[in-house]
């Protein structure tokens, strides 16, 4: 950390505009299902037409000022994680440029290739895009979780009680993930390897009739990175389809529960809508809360 805090400290002012912007972006976001609120018991209900065109300026105004402030922070991360991997990348390859032939016999050249673009590209993400996500799903998820406590705390029990199942599936089918996905780098390497050393080689290959041999290896080698790839796809196959089910039944739940709130006037049908809405929105960070871990762990 010390490391990545050498190259990225420089680029702290802009990191703090960038997390201003994205606070904006997602308060601007919390605004939307309150105008839904209005437009549902003051437009529709209560018979207010003149609210419309107002309601309508806002859900633009919201639109516009989101997409400035989404801009702003998605660009301003790229420009410092860009930075940061490639003042990173550059001094790593001054630094193998350095290193001793003995050490050139003991590494292969497909290692070397992963270290100097894959696991540089990771550390770039946890500083750009991974590292914004990670911010962002707390703040979004502290700010909705205090807007649907405002509408009705009540209601708010019934997503708190099923989040955490969509947030432990995430997590089991990530942590699988990332496992397969260091087999699979490091099959990659491999692969890499020994399709460089065969090009590199070819008149050799040919001149000692050496072809079927290549040709095996590199099947060998190309199978053990299918296999590893239908592995990834049945431990998306098995988890994904419980998250799926479970945001649907968290949305059921919100509005059976809501319905029989609404019945007994403890809330309006515009705040149930409004609370709808920050239903739908709480979902997505749960889901990504495996994937962005792991890649966060795989950058550290």
């Amino acid at each position: 950390m010390r490391t990545v805090w050498k190259y990225g400290k420089r680029y702290v002012p802009i990191y703090i505009i960038a997390v201003a912007a994205m606070i904006l972006s997602i308060l601007l976001d919390a605004m939307s299902p309150q105008i839904t609120k209005r437009v549902i018991d003051q437009v529709i209900i209560g018979g207010q037409i003149e609210l419309l065109t107002k309601c309508l300026l806002g859900f633009l105004a919201i639109g516009l000022g989101r997409a400035v402030f989404q801009y702003t922070k998605e660009f301003i991360f790229d420009f410092a994680a860009s930075g940061i991997g490639n003042s990173l990348r550059k001094d790593l390859f001054d630094h193998i440029q350095g290193l001793s032939v003995g050490y050139f016999d003991s590494h292969n050249t497909g290692e070397l290739m992963a270290r100097v673009k894959d696991d540089v590209d990771r550390v770039w993400n946890a500083c750009g895009f991974v590292g914004m996500l990670i911010l962002e799903c707390v703040i979004h998820t502290s700010i909705i979780v205090f807007c649907m406590f405002r509408i009705s705390p009540v209601l708010t029990i019934v997503p708190l009680m099923v989040m955490p199942a969509i947030l432990f599936y995430a997590v089991k089918m990530e942590h699988g993930l990332g496992n397969v996905y260091d087999k699979i780098s490091e099959e990659t390497a491999r692969m890499n390897t020994v399709a460089q050393e065969n090009l590199a080689g070819v008149r050799t290959v040919k001149a000692f009739a050496r072809e079927p041999y290549e040709i095996q290896k590199f099947k060998n080698h190309n199978q053990k990175f299918y296999s590893l790839n239908m592995e990834q796809a049945k431990l998306i196959a098995r988890y994904q389809p419980n998250i799926s089910f479970l945001s649907k039944v968290l949305l059921m739940a919100v509005i059976v529960a809501g319905g029989i709130l609404v019945i007994r006037n403890q809330i309006t049908i515009g705040e149930l809508g409004a609370f709808s809405e920050y239903a739908s929105n709480i979902v997505w960070p749960m889901e990504m809360v495996g994937w962005l871990s792991n890649d966060f762990a795989a950058a550290l």
